[in-house]
């Protein structure tokens, strides 16, 4: 059951399912990560959308990071809730924080994950520049950023030729704060402080990681990801920016800077997509805001810049008109009046076999009804998600999702929701909620929001399946069915019907005991689990995308293998629309580029640094395909080049088939890593 709350304590009031889920001790706070589930939360981030700014009151102590832009539609920030004491938080911190939300008295906001109060410096200025730092040597011809975790600062690969670092400047978003500092949290570390020290700790690195606060135990969002042989960030941060013979591409010249965000574990601990993207919008205007004070340090309006973001999840809207997306395209849309030179690249995702996406059309429904399968695996320590997203602006009259649990579970754990707005729930987006309960204790919850007022979205959230996380109660495994019944208001032609699974794999370094789920299609035969499921199917891969890359200004990047320059079996897709006839086409948001992913069957990934100087390790995955570009944009800028030169020209003699195009776009970035290296006796493997 979920307690009634007095109507200022009502999470439900003021935000979305999400945090419903993840904030509530009832719902879904047991299970999530580490940051929320120990509490308190005095300290958190969020996004408000809309215009005006936020102010302080006399309990909540209002942060903004530095921003590139004037008057941003979305804005991030972070809070201190004074009244909260964190030595005796309240018991439902859920209705802490509708109350704080109530106190803020603005217009749309999105509850993010927590800060850790070590982390909040007692002074902040965001118009100051960062304590001790100077403006490079010589003035940077291109600005690389790179938005990562576990990123090696100290690596021997971002040295210039005199052996002093290219890192700019490099926000630690979860590290132990200064006194004073010129970020809202975290700490900021500048050339400066780079170099003296390497000077002080000389080739012991490892020390001088600890030095800066990059190694805590006593801090779980930075901990002692940078104490393992590789990490995500070494990976990416080497291809894209490095030079080393581990990369194996043509070095960078010494005026080829670097400006590097270290984001929370809890990036990647949680793939569920919840309450990352304030610390995402802030670590891109947090470098479009520090290559401007470069710029200005020369005299200059703007340099050119290419930002490499190797991250995203499965499940969002998919149509660029997300919070983030919609902040992201205001972003590189402004800049590039200014500067024309300017990137955002992004990969496309790793799940195009993993059965995470369905598409149904108006001839797809049997009865009026659309029906799947959702497969809850055995011993998944995590929360499991599902979104279904209905055509943007219809108004599902009449229409209700019903969720049936497997064979053998009580009848009564069976639940249907009405999609449309409860009248209880007052401003905020259109919503309604319902938990999904088994023997008395809750188990899911499944609600319908029309999100952002455009577009309604049905999601079920479910706890783990594991039976020992302390909890007393866990799902029950094996296939869900869901059904959509459209009651008489049935799709049109043209009109689909998406579903996301979101991720739910284990990053490796961080042991979250994910196991992902994925959707059965119900109307035909299950197929052989292979390497490419077959194209036209409800199920498909056909639409497995980066959530939060499809705004129309982002440089999507897919994977391809180098021996045979076929998509990585992998790598993202576009989503495909198949009419009655099976005619199928490729909705807008194609990979902007396909780049090199794998080097052959047989030596998957591509080679890169690890975290210390000296050592090496191979990537599998898109996010290497996407930092390969990122290196040849890059090369392109400091040439006085255009983006894409370089880059091959596809199908221009024949038009491809959909699923062709959908997989690759339009262009092919030739090898540029792994070209030169000398193979290391041994290496270790990370996905990516």
């Amino acid at each position: 059951m979920f307690p009634h709350r007095h109507d200022d304590e009502q999470i439900d009031k003021y935000t979305g399912p999400y945090e419903r889920w993840i904030f509530s001790r009832e719902l879904g706070r047991p299970f999530a990560f580490p940051a929320i589930r120990n509490g308190p939360s005095t300290h958190i981030t969020a996004l408000m959308e809309g215009d005006g700014m936020l102010a302080d009151t006399d309990d909540i102590d209002i942060r903004i990071p530095p921003l590139w832009s004037k008057h941003p539609h979305v804005t991030p920030f972070a809070m201190w809730n004074k009244a909260v004491d964190p030595d005796d938080p309240a018991e439902n911190e859920d209705a802490e924080l509708a109350r704080c939300l109530n106190a803020l008295n603005g217009s749309r906001y999105r509850l993010n994950m927590p800060v850790d109060p070590a982390t909040w410096p007692a002074t902040y200025n965001k118009d100051a520049k960062p304590t001790g730092w100077t403006r490079p040597k010589t003035k940077p011809r291109v600005i690389i950023g790179v938005i990562d975790d576990g990123l090696p600062f100290m690596h021997r690969a971002f040295r210039d030729s005199a052996g002093d670092t290219r890192i700019t400047l490099c926000w630690l978003q979860s590290a132990r704060a200064d006194t004073a500092a010129a970020v809202p949290f975290g700490r900021e570390i500048t050339a400066t402080q780079i170099d003296q020290l390497r000077a002080e700790h000389g080739a012991q690195e490892m020390r001088a990681y600890q030095a800066a606060q990059a190694v805590d135990r006593d801090l779980p969002e930075v901990d002692t990801v940078l104490m393992h042989h590789a990490t995500h960030g070494a990976h990416i941060s080497g291809i894209a920016a490095g030079n080393d013979p581990y990369v194996g591409a043509e070095d960078l010249p010494d005026d080829a800077a670097i400006i590097a965000v270290q984001l929370p574990n809890t990036i990647a601990w949680d793939t569920s997509g919840f309450g990352k993207e304030m610390m995402m919008l802030s670590a891109i205007e947090y470098i479009f805001h520090r290559a401007r004070m470069i710029a200005q340090a020369f005299d200059d309006d703007e340099i050119p810049l290419v930002i490499n973001f190797s991250y995203g999840w499965s499940a969002n809207r998919h149509d660029g008109k997300s919070s983030f997306e919609r902040a992201v395209q205001d972003l590189i849309t402004q800049r590039r009046a200014v500067q024309p030179n300017t990137e955002l690249v992004m990969p496309t995702g790793n799940n195009f076999a993993n059965d995470m996406h369905a598409r149904f059309a108006s001839h797809d429904a049997s009865d009026g009804a659309f029906s799947f399968g959702w497969h809850l695996k055995p011993d998944d320590r995590t929360s499991s998600y599902l979104e279904i997203w209905l055509p943007p602006g219809i108004d599902p009259q009449g229409w209700t999702v019903t969720v049936t649990p497997p064979p053998g579970i009580p009848e009564d754990v069976r639940q249907t929701l009405s999609i449309s707005p409860d009248p209880e729930l007052d401003g905020g987006d259109p919503r309604r909620f319902v938990e999904l309960e088994m023997g008395g204790k809750n188990i899911g919850q499944l609600s319908a929001d029309k999100h952002l007022g455009d577009r309604w979205r049905v999601m079920l959230a479910m706890i783990p399946a594991a039976g020992n996380l302390g909890a007393g109660r866990r799902a029950p495994v094996g296939l869900w069915t869901l059904s959509i019944e459209t009651a008489n208001d049935p799709l049109s032609d043209g009109q689909h019907i998406d579903v996301w699974v979101q991720r739910d794999d284990d990053p490796t370094q961080l042991g979250t005991g994910g196991q992902q789920s994925f959707l059965v299609d119900l109307t035909r035969p299950a197929p052989p689990r292979v390497l490419e499921p077959p194209a036209l199917t409800a199920v498909r891969g056909y639409g497995c995308l980066n959530g939060i890359g499809t705004a129309q200004s982002v440089f999507r990047v897919a994977g391809y293998v180098q021996s045979t320059s076929k998509p990585s079996g992998y790598s993202g897709s576009a989503s495909i629309a198949v009419d009655g006839e099976g005619t199928a086409t490729v909705d807008a948001n194609l990979p902007a580029a396909t780049a090199t992913a794998d080097q052959g069957w047989f030596r998957p990934g591509l080679p890169s640094i690890g975290v210390l100087s000296g050592s090496g390790a191979r990537i599998i995955g898109t996010s290497a395909a996407a930092a390969t570009a990122t290196r040849l944009i890059a090369l392109n800028f400091l040439s006085g080049k255009p983006t894409r030169d370089g880059f091959e020209e596809l199908y221009t003699k024949t038009a491809p088939a959909a699923q062709t195009l959908a997989r690759t776009g339009h262009f092919r970035s030739p090898p540029v890593c792994g070209e030169v290296l000398k193979q290391p006796r041994k290496q270790r493997f990370l996905g990516a």
